[in-house]
């Protein structure tokens, strides 16, 4: 039965989702050995490096009183620097009450502990050499390597450090796998048929694979919004593509306006260089079991390249509204797997609906709900071992300026929440990646790292970027903000990047 699992979907899926964790939690622990080691450098007493969250499945103690554990959350982990998040103050006060007590003790209370004093010594010299922790610290004194008793510099470069790291193994995962796989090119899977000869010659053609846009290389599909934007119909434009194996350059014809409204809006790019559409519709009737189909032509030709070629919704539209009730009429349609044909007949109350509305005509025939889906595909792309190299160091840049302008869109409006996603999603859009191979798995990787690190330098709450900004104010001042306060700032941060974090993949289920 296991056997069976393992060699089925369940399996797959599971596996998916252990290796999505696994990349995760490498990452996160990438970045924390950054702190550990920079922190290292600079001496900064380290109390514990942990990976994971959560109660400890393992622990180990170094002779320096260093501790190494692994905990049961494989979702985070943390580099612990001894009085990171401490109060000097309250330290102060502590040791300032302590003196006090001892200045009101009676004699005989100073008699027993000149009694004790020998075994004492010998306590705290036991302490020392078991934990790594002086007599000083036993008293609640930080240390000098304390992380607040360090020049605010090298606090900086430690804060900073995480990120660096996540920098440098992101670079290294595109490095591997723009050498060994290429890159990520996307293709016109197909191409929308056109009677007008101006767009017949110059044309993409079905499975080109898009390299650049007048000189401008495409890393992302927003690099093509940002070529092609403003463009008008007609205009020309130069494509480099790969086109049975070669790189040429040919002209293209655009066939519509470009005007786009953000980022992610790469559509009106996509119908000006002719990509086809196929409408995708959820149904619910009796003719065909619920669920999504893609619809691609009506059945109304001998030949199935002659018939119908559904590209649009009104087309699906224009085709249904001139049944009468009772009528039938087939369509080539594909719920995910091979193309078959299906049969949708108008109801007996058909002629009382207002063929005029798409919407109305579309209900009637179960369709529930509709859209677009683009015939684009994803496929890779050989570069060259020095291209690959260059191309490399230039995709991990542009990732990070894709990422702080899809901060900046965010806060703008133009991308909505439902883009967005916390662990769960993430994990789950990892693990869809995972599944499609090995070179997905290091595309994803990568993009995670460099996500996470431009995250944590970002001056929110409770990240590296804010730590780092309450040192400087510090290292302008002369002296720190109230350790409270910056504590405080810091923990209400922390609770809402979780209610956050949560909160956008529980939107996601409504």
């Amino acid at each position: 039965m296991i056997n069976t699992l393992l060699a089925g979907g369940v399996g797959q899926t599971i596996l998916s989702v252990v290796v999505a964790i696994l990349i995760l939690l490498a990452t996160i622990t990438v970045h924390e050995f950054g702190h550990y080691i920079v922190g290292k450098i600079f001496k900064f007493k380290i109390n514990e490096f942990a990976i994971g969250m959560g109660p400890a499945i393992f622990k180990k103690t170094k002779k320096n009183g260093e501790v190494f554990s692994i905990r049961i959350f494989p979702l985070g982990g943390f580099c612990a620097f001894e009085g990171e998040d401490g109060d000097d103050e309250t330290v102060s006060e502590g040791l300032a009450k302590n003196e006090e007590k001892s200045a009101d003790k009676s004699v005989f209370e100073d008699f027993e502990d000149t009694n004790k004093e020998k075994s004492e010594e010998k306590t705290k010299k036991k302490f020392t050499a078991g934990s790594g922790f002086s007599a000083q610290q036993d008293s609640g004194e930080l240390s000098e390597n304390a992380f607040n008793k360090k020049e605010p510099w090298k606090r900086i470069l430690v804060l900073i450090a995480g990120a660096t790291f996540n920098f440098i193994a992101a670079i290294l995962i595109v490095m591997i796998s723009f050498t060994a796989y290429g890159h990520f090119g996307f293709a016109a899977n197909e191409v929308i048929k056109t009677d007008e000869p101006v767009f017949l010659s110059q044309s993409l053609q079905k499975d080109d694979v898009l390299l650049s846009v007048d000189g401008k290389f495409l890393y992302f599909t927003t690099d093509l919004s940002d070529a092609l934007d403003g463009k008008k119909k007609g205009d020309l434009v130069t494509v480099e593509v790969l086109r049975e194996n070669r790189r040429q350059e040919i002209t293209v014809v655009l066939r519509k306006d470009v005007e786009s409204d953000g980022m992610t809006d790469i559509y009106p790019a996509l119908d000006a260089l002719g990509f086809a559409t196929v409408p995708f519709v959820t149904t619910d009737n009796n003719d065909i079991p619920e669920g999504y189909y893609y619809f691609y032509r009506f059945n109304d030709a001998e030949n199935y390249d002659d018939c119908t070629r559904i590209y649009t919704l009104d087309t699906l539209h224009q085709g249904l509204k001139t049944l009468g009730a009772g009528d039938s009429v087939e369509i080539w349609a594909s719920n995910g797997a091979d193309e078959k044909l299906i049969t949708l007949t108008a109801p007996a109350d058909f002629n009382a609906v207002d063929k005029e509305q798409r919407k109305d005509v579309l209900l009637a025939f179960g369709i529930k709900s509709a859209s677009y889906y683009y015939q684009i595909e994803s496929k890779s792309v050989r570069l060259g071992f020095f291209e690959g190299l260059g191309k490399s160091f230039v995709y991990a840049f542009k990732t990070v300026g894709v990422t702080f302008r899809s901060i900046g869109e965010m806060i703008g409006g133009k991308i909505s929440l439902d883009q967005v996603s916390g662990p769960v999603g993430t994990v789950a859009l990892t693990s869809q990646f995972v599944s499609m191979g090995f070179k997905y798995v290091l595309n994803i990787a990568s993009l995670i790292g460099l996500s996470v690190g431009i995250f944590n330098l970002l001056p929110i709450p409770a990240l590296d970027g804010a730590r780092a900004v309450f040192v400087l104010i510090e290292w302008i001042r002369g002296k720190p903000v109230n350790r409270k306060v910056e504590n405080t700032i810091h923990t209400i941060g922390l609770i809402i990047l979780l209610i956050f974090a949560i909160g956008v993949d529980v939107l996601k289920l409504f």
